[in-house]
């Protein structure tokens, strides 16, 4: 009896994206494999826009989404705190509506309160001391939180 022939996707190219952008911001988000920028965009004429700046065009079409120009991170965070920032994105985003039932503004996202904390965090960077988490806090005048308590 012979033993049937295993598939794989070894050898196989990866796929390649139809939108140069979309590819390029691909190509550039891999860790693997760093794109130099000269590399990633294709020649364009002197002085003509690059294919992703926002002012190209009035509509939104030729855009790229907003998420795939960001880096992915990933941040472990306590129970409380994923939980404040749901109800606060959630408030945010109540707050976008207008009477009419129009809605203004961009989504808030817990992504987005992150972000901002982070651009807090790195603007009073200066101010860091320590070598702990509980430290670090206390140097920004911040109540230590211990492992598995709420800070007060």
């Amino acid at each position: 009896m012979t033993e049937p022939v295993r598939r794989t996707l070894t050898g196989l190219a990866p796929r390649a994206a139809r939108d140069k952008g979309v590819g390029r911001l691909i190509r550039a988000n891999r860790q693997d494999a760093p794109v130099a920028p000269a590399a990633a965009e294709p020649a364009r004429a002197a002085g003509a826009p690059a294919a992703s700046t926002p002012e190209q065009t009035e509509s939104g079409t030729h855009r790229v989404p907003k998420y795939l120009q960001l880096r992915r991170r990933e941040a472990r965070v306590y129970d409380e705190q994923a939980d404040a920032l749901t109800v606060l994105a959630r408030r945010l985003n109540n707050g976008r509506q207008s009477p009419d039932g129009k809605t203004t503004g961009e989504r808030i996202t817990d992504n987005t309160l992150l972000r901002l904390a982070i651009d807090l965090l790195l603007a009073r960077a200066d101010e860091l001391e320590g070598t702990t988490e509980e430290e670090l806090a206390a140097s920004l005048g911040l109540e230590p939180r211990r492992l598995g308590t709420e800070p007060k």
